[in-house]
């Protein structure tokens, strides 16, 4: 049987699957909700003009893959997602620094739910921020047709707020109804949704000077990109095993023969999280620069900062490796607790062989998980300079790099391995079996 045989086989037997059905349509409908918000625009701009402006700069390129096209059209969605991730991560560097919200996150449903809440309400506030900036910084470009300017900027801040908090409602709805992580879906299917037409804008680049040397080109950046997703697929599925021995019972209370298993730690437990965050915190300096070059009378000490701090500038590829290589310790550290593996380990009566339960075993867990996300946060950090690099160097749009595709690829085999838990419990093979 051929692999697309096979695929297509398992595909229908998910199908099948009442519930997991009703997942996916679901998922597939709200992703289609999302899609349509990007396409209506908002009010009090001059599109073309707006357009032309927002092609000039590569950060806008990053907020338009964000945003999947939102941003460049202006639509009611065009700060996209952005800000729920931006309060996200606030909210985990406080728990790491503030003990009385750690303690809250663990409180069980009820303690989350209020930082949930807690998140939502930062969200809106981060969203007002961002869509003020944003107007204030438009209002000075000549595209706003609105005879106020006050009036435009309060009322593209209702706008585009409103827009995120849907977005982020959206989100929401799908991880409790639909399939997968409904933030990390949304981002997914606006990277996808722009692939395409900035695959031809590419193909469009290369191929209007000589032809030859384009097609070259081209196949050389498929090449690249074929050899960028077969990595990632690896790193992500690559678990190092920990040998696991559980003390055998029998139905007297005595011991038998014991059995043995292993405990997988993934070499990326932090997933995709670290590039996002890291890219997003990185748009911060890059839109103040912008906004300080729009409000400086002189242009000398912008034009400076922006050659260091801008987007593809030195200072500014230096600090973007340092956050994700942080973040991915980071985020490791907050997913993944040795104390508490060794203590299900104890409860369970498991053992590592070789290691005494209890310190002994949380100090090992510790020291392995550090080995591995250090090859974890190289490899992160080697695909978020990538697409910066490439913008530089070889004048390629920047979704086409290591950070759209880690994010496709990495939600993508997120998504499948979560239809598989659901097609093994009901005794069917999975995708990835």
């Amino acid at each position: 049987m051929s692999m697309i045989t096979t695929f297509v086989d398992r595909v229908n037997t998910a199908l099948k699957q009442p519930d997991l059905r009703k997942k996916i349509i679901f998922t597939l409908i709200m992703f289609l909700v999302a899609r349509v918000g990007t396409y209506i625009p908002a009010p009090g701009i001059d599109m073309k003009a707006f357009t032309d402006q927002a092609s000039k700069g590569s950060i806008f390129d990053f907020i338009n893959m964000f945003s999947g096209g939102g941003f460049k059209r202006f639509s009611i969605f065009a700060l996209g997602i952005m800000p729920y991730i931006n309060a996200s991560i606030i909210f985990q560097l406080l728990a790491a620094v503030y003990p009385p919200l750690e303690e809250k996150k663990k409180e069980g449903e009820k303690g989350q739910q209020e930082v949930v809440q807690w998140t939502r309400y930062l969200t809106i506030v981060i969203g007002a921020i961002q869509a003020a900036g944003l107007a204030i910084y438009i209002s000075t470009q000549s595209v706003v047709r609105m005879e106020s300017s006050l009036l435009f900027i309060i009322n593209t801040v209702v706008i585009l707020t409103a827009g995120t908090v849907f977005l982020m409602w959206v989100g929401e709805q799908i991880s409790i109804y639909g399939l997968g992580n409904g933030i990390s879906l949304i981002i997914f299917i606006n990277i996808v949704a722009e692939m395409p037409s900035g695959a031809l804008v590419l193909m469009k680049k290369f191929l209007e000077t000589n032809i030859n040397i384009g097609l070259i080109k081209v196949f050389l950046i498929c090449l690249l990109i074929i050899a960028l997703i077969g990595a990632i697929v690896i790193f992500q599925l690559a678990i190092r095993r920990i040998p696991i021995l559980y003390a055998g019972r029998n139905l007297q209370g005595k011991n038998s023969i014991a059995s043995k298993t292993f405990l997988p730690l993934k070499v990326n437990t932090a997933g995709v999280m670290p590039i996002i965050f890291a890219s997003v915190l990185m748009m911060i300096p890059d839109g103040f620069l912008r906004l300080l070059a729009v409000l400086s009378p002189t242009k000398t000490a912008p034009v400076m900062l922006t050659k260091l701090l801008g987007h593809g500038g030195a200072l500014y590829v230096i600090i973007l490796a340092a956050l994700v290589f942080f973040f991915t310790f980071f985020y490791t550290a907050m997913v993944f607790d040795p104390m508490k593996v060794a203590d299900n380990l104890k409860k369970s009566g498991g053992t590592i062989p070789g290691i005494r339960p209890g310190a002994e075993t949380v100090n090992y867990l510790d020291r392995v998980v550090t080995n591995i996300t250090w090859g974890g946060a190289i490899f992160l950090t080697l695909l978020a300079v990538l697409p910066v690099l490439l913008t530089q160097v070889l004048n390629i749009p920047l979704y086409i790099g290591g950070t759209g595709l880690l994010i496709v690829v990495g939600v993508a085999l997120d998504t499948v391995q979560q239809v598989d838990a659901h097609l093994v419990m009901r005794n069917y093979e999975g995708f990835i079996s």
